[in-house]
Parts: C-alpha cells; structure tokens; sequence
C-alpha cells in the first residue's frame, strides 16, 4: 500500500514539474516579449532597437520549444500567437503572416482570433496584398466597433509607411473626423505634419505639430515632431518660436542625446536672422566636439554653403568634401558629393576663361556654361547676369552673343522680375542681332508682354515668323500667313525658323485642300533637313497625303503643334494667343513615366479614357515649382493622386527653352488603373 502511494506522489510531483517546465518556458517568452514591447515603445521612432530585437528572439526561442516539446499544453495558441507578433515588431512579415494563418486554421476559436485576424491583414498589406488588406481592415472596422479605431488607423499608418501619402492623409483625416477623442489623435497629428512638411506645406505642417504633446507620443516620436516644427518655423520666419523650443529641449537631460542636433538647428535659426558669423561659430563648435558623426557631416555642409555664397569656392570644396566623409548620414554625403562636383566644375570653367589657348575651348562658350551652372545650379541669378554682360561687353561680334542677349533678358524677367530692364535688353537684342534666332525669342517676349509686333522697330526673322504665326493660329487668316511664312523661307535661308515655316506652310495648304503643293513641300523637307524631326513628320504627312488623294476626302483637321515646335521641344504657341488650356503649350516630356498612384475601389471602367488636366510651371533645375488643376477626370481622390505624380516629375532642363523657364506648360495625365508601386518595374 505504501509502495503503490509512492508511486502515485511520484507521478504526481513528474505531472507537477512537467506542467511547471512548460509554464515557465511560456512565461519566460511572454516576460521577454513584454521587455522587448517596453523598449519599443519607450524609443518610438521607425527603427526597433537593438535590445528590443534581442528579446522578441528570445521570446520566439521559448515559443518554439513549447511548441517543440510541450504541443499538447494549453498554452500552444499563445505561443503561435506570440511568435507571430515578435515576427511583426521586427519585420518579418512573411513569417508572421504563416503563423496568424497557422493559429486561425488550427485554433479558430482561440481568444486571439480577432487580434490575428486583423494584424493577418497587416502582414497581407506589408505582402504586397494592399487591397485586400485594406478591404478587411475596413470591414473589421465596420463588423467590430471595438477594433475601429485601431484598424482605420492602421489603414493610414500602412499607407504612409509605404509612402502612399495622399491616401494616407485622407484615412487619417477621416480617423480624425469620427474619433476626435481617440488615444491615436497626437499620432495621426504627428504624421499629417509629416506628410505636409513633404509637400512643403510648412504652414499646415506646423498647425499639425503643435498638436502634439510630450505625453502623447514617444520620446523618439516626440522629439521628432519638435525638430520638424523648428525647421517649420525657420521656413516661414517665426525664428522666436523656433529658438524657444530649442531652448526647452536643451534644458531637458531626457533628451540629451539630441542636443547637438538641437544646436545645429540653432546655427539655422542665427544663420535665418543674418548673424551668419554666430552660425559659424555653432557649426564648427560642433564640428570639434562631435567628429565624425552625421552632426558634423552637416555642420561641415552649412559651412560650405556659407563660403560659397561668399564665393570662397576653395573654402567651400574643402567644407563639401569633409562633410562627403564624414559621419553615415546617405542624405548630407550625397548633397555633400554633388556641390563638390559642381564646384569642380565651376572651377574648371573659370580655369577655361582664363587660360582659353591651354583647353582649346571658346571662351564665351565657357562663360555661357558657367552662367547657365550659376543660374539652374546654385540659384544665383546675379553672377549670370554679370556673366552674360561680360560676355556682350567684351565679345559683342561672336556667334554666341546673341544667345548671352537672350539669356540676359530671360534672367532679367524671369528670375529677377525685373520687366524694365528685360525690356531694354530685348530691345538691344532685336537691334544688335536683327537676323539671329534669339531674335525671334526677344520678339515673342515683347508679344507676351501685349506688346504689338508691329511697334517693333526692326523687320526681322522673327517679325515674320511670329506674324505669320499669329494670323494663322489667332485669327485663322490663312493666306495672310502663308504670305509671312514664305517671306522667312525666302529671305531668311539660313535661318532655323525655315522648316519650322515651310512644315506650317504645308499644314494650311493641307487645310485649304491644296494637297500637290503640301505634298511638294514635304518632299523639300525630307531633301534639305535629312534626319531632323521636320523629316519625321513630312515622311509622316507623305504617307497621309496619298491616302488623301486615293480616297478623295477632306483631311481632317491637323493639331498644330505637330510641327510648330521649337528645337528644345515646347511648343510655339505663345499662351497668350487664346484664353483656354488647350492654347497653353505641351509640357515636354519627363525624365520617368508618369504612374498614378490610389486606392484601386476609386477606379470604375466609366473613367477609362478619361485626363486630368493640370498646369504647371518648370524651374531650371528640371523640377515642377507650381502646379494648378484644370480639369477633373471626376474624381476628386484620382485628381489628387495626378496632382502629387505631376509635382514630384522631373524634366530634363536642357530640352526646355531657358525662355520657357517658370512660364505654364500644359500636362494631360491619362487615368489608368492604378499601378502599385511593386509592379513597376515589370511594367
């Protein structure tokens, strides 16, 4: 009997500290998970720390031997659970999502079946699955008032960390208009400041920053939405604001470890109000007290803009070059690289002007290169002007002054605003260079500024050309410009403007029916301009003016702009010619397709074929500063994701006439399903 009681405790006790075995592995994965949850959200900000990471692994390892040895415990659906939420904190999403997909299947009843199901969805977005994601986020919203606000958040905050801004400002404003006392308020305020400051929207940027509160967010967060509001006050002149809130912070021991960002704000803030020797002072402080690190990287680049400005350019390279070297920042070392190697440049064309024999190279060619880095480059209008006029002072006869008149009087008026002085040297340039083919830019100079061509002093090649141009564009008087155009093919052989003219000339004499004479002109073309683009289209017109002629129709009515383009690819037509947007001239082509980005539920089969028709103006460095819609495709979320595409295109300056610089182009942007991010590249 005794023996049979030993034997029953025995068991017992095995039972006992089995159970026990399992408990603990499970409890010390849960402790660990809990550890590493602390750390993150103490931190806050994008990157998990090093420490966090190390615990959700050692919160998996324990997870798995329960699972491993322990399968028929009561605590296998926490443990997959478990797994799969240290899977997401680190990002592996992939791996997350199989153990959700493996809880659900084997355990549907579990109690975490609804917190699976919905950071399932999660992993689904991060898989390249958005819309289905999203589809179930919004149904789990809809199905279980409870999880609404964390699922419509997690809808904006999947959508802005996959940088799919405009659909995750408008989730966001959403969330803030039905959970206005939510515990995700300051976040939401936190990202839309972020997204505004990415669209440059300072003003917006900082309203949504200063909503939130130290207590709200993370430190990291935090700290976060205060340097991006001080870069916001810099930007729009509140440089009090700014210095009291660098001020509070550097009082503040929590965030010691941003205290040299904090002072580099500060040499911002001085540099703003023009104490630039105070700035400097800041910069290299720092540059000594913190070598090597992205700090000085930066300190290193604000010194170079300085000395550039002042036009120590060997002072600047060297500033560029250190900062190119220092620290890990990708940002400062890139920007650092590229001013080291305009400056290079720089220096080398300065070395041209003044050694010419030694390069072999024209000096007002040299001189025009360098104004151009002045004015798309560095954004110093006044040391291209002094360059051009140096070119017009000293070199009046070379075959390039022309062009330094031209790009005076486009300095001038466009980037100084200056209309007085822009008109005076245009006026100089139509008299100096009356047969030139700047000339024909300084006279339609003169027509945007509702001037009448036939004030014009001088009777030149840009006189007829324009002439010509506007009676059959404005007012469709079709033999009038036909006797111009002939006047520029006669008079002015050498000119440019003459196939541009003989391709116009064809085109009305299609419009008038006279199909043999079109047909004779286009056949000169090809002859006389081989390989051009005018040979392009006549081969083209060749082709349609036989077709023409077999079948005995009336040609339909031929776009224009076709063929009166300029050699840099905008089109002629002033905008000023008619009131509506389609007068306005074609954009050139950009630098990358452009790609509608936007929740596939906007798209309908009613809006294929449809365009958004937007304006915009190109600066000389190939960006869009300023963007306008014209025309809606009718709907509102698909025009703004046009809006965003356009102003992030890039165009290739060269190709745009420098006249045509900050003046509108017009851009037709087709709506097309929309194209994930992750399918460009097999497109």
């Amino acid at each position: 009997m005794k023996l049979k009681l030993n034997i029953i405790i025995l068991f017992g006790m095995l039972f006992i500290f089995s159970g026990c075995v399992y408990y603990n592995t499970f409890f010390l994965a849960r402790k660990n998970y809990k550890m590493a949850e602390k750390i993150r959200k103490k931190s806050g900000g994008e990157t998990i720390p090093v420490d966090a990471k190390s615990m959700y692994d050692k919160s998996v390892e324990k997870s798995e031997k329960v699972l491993a040895y322990y399968d028929k415990s009561k605590y296998v659906d926490d443990a997959i659970f478990l797994i799969a939420m240290c899977y997401v904190r680190i990002g592996e999403f992939t791996k997350a999502l199989r153990k959700f997909n493996e809880l659900l299947s084997n355990f549907p009843e579990t109690e975490y079946a609804e917190d699976a199901r919905y950071w399932r969805n999660v992993c689904l977005y991060y898989g390249g699955k958005e819309d289905i994601a999203i589809d179930s986020l919004k149904a789990l919203a809809l199905e279980n008032p409870e999880r609404a606000e964390e699922a419509m958040y997690m809808i904006g905050e999947l959508a802005y960390k996959n940088e799919r801004y405009i659909e995750a400002k408008s989730a966001f404003l959403d969330f803030l208009e039905h959970f206005p006392k939510s515990s995700f308020v300051p976040m939401i305020h936190m990202r839309l400041g972020q997204i505004e400051w990415h669209f440059e929207e300072y003003e917006t940027a900082a309203h949504h920053f200063e909503q939130v509160g130290e207590s709200d967010v993370p430190v990291e967060d935090y700290f976060t939405s205060r340097k991006l509001l001080i870069k916001c006050y810099i930007k729009i002149g509140r440089l009090d604001d700014a210095d009291k809130i660098i001020a509070e912070l550097l009082k503040d021991e929590t965030y010691m470890p941003h205290w040299s960002e904090l002072e580099l704000l500060s040499g911002d803030v001085y540099y703003a109000r023009g104490e630039i020797q105070k700035a400097m002072d800041i910069w290299n402080s720092l540059i000594d007290r913190y070598p090597n690190t992205s700090v000085a990287a930066w300190a290193y680049y604000k010194l170079g803009e300085v000395y550039f400005a002042r036009g120590d350019l060997d002072k600047a390279l060297d500033m560029y070059n250190s900062a190119a070297k220092t620290g890990t920042d990708p940002e400062v070392r890139e920007l650092a690289r590229k001013r080291s190697e305009q400056i290079t440049r720089l220096l080398a064309y300065k070395k041209q002007i003044e050694n010419p024999d030694s390069a072999g190279i024209s000096v007002v060619s040299a001189k025009l290169a360098l104004a151009e880095m002045y004015l798309t480059e560095f954004g110093q209008p006044d040391s291209a002007i002094k360059t051009y006029e140096s070119v017009l002072e000293k070199y009046p006869d070379d075959s390039l002054a022309p062009k330094a008149s031209y790009s005076l009087g486009w300095v001038w008026a466009f980037a100084k605003k200056n209309y007085k002085k822009a008109d005076s040297v245009y006026a100089q340039l139509l008299k100096e260079y009356p047969e030139s083919d700047y000339a024909v830019g300084g006279a339609k100079y003169f027509k945007s500024r509702g001037g009448s061509l036939d004030s014009l002093a001088v009777r030149n090649v840009a006189y007829y050309f324009i002439k010509g141009e506007e009676f059959w564009l404005t007012y469709n008087w079709k033999d009038s410009a036909l006797a111009y155009y002939d006047i520029v093919i006669d008079s002015f052989p050498n000119s440019v403007w003459v196939p541009k003219s003989m391709s116009a000339k064809a085109e009305i004499l299609i419009e008038l029916g006279r199909n043999d004479e079109a047909k004779q002109i286009y056949m000169s073309i090809s002859s006389h301009f081989a390989g051009t683009e005018y040979d392009s289209l006549a081969k083209l017109r060749l082709g349609e003016s036989v077709a023409i002629v077999q079948n005995k129709v009336v040609p339909p009515k031929v776009d224009t702009t076709l063929f009166a383009k300029s050699d840099t690819g905008y089109s002629a037509k002033n905008d000023t010619f008619r009131g509506t947007y389609d007068n306005l001239p074609q954009a050139p082509r950009p630098l990358k397709r452009i790609r509608l980005s936007y929740p596939e539920q906007e798209w309908s089969s009613r809006l294929q074929g449809r365009t958004v028709r937007i304006k915009i103006k190109i600066d000389a460095f190939g960006k869009v500063n300023n963007a306008k819609l014209l025309m809606s495709c009718g709907n509102t979320v698909i025009d703004h994701a046009a809006m965003l595409a356009v102003r992030k295109a890039e165009f290739d300056p060269s190709k745009i006439d420098i006249s045509m610089f900050d003046k509108w182009f017009l851009i037709k942007i087709p709506v097309t399903r929309p194209v994930r991010e992750t399918e460009w590249d097999t497109q």
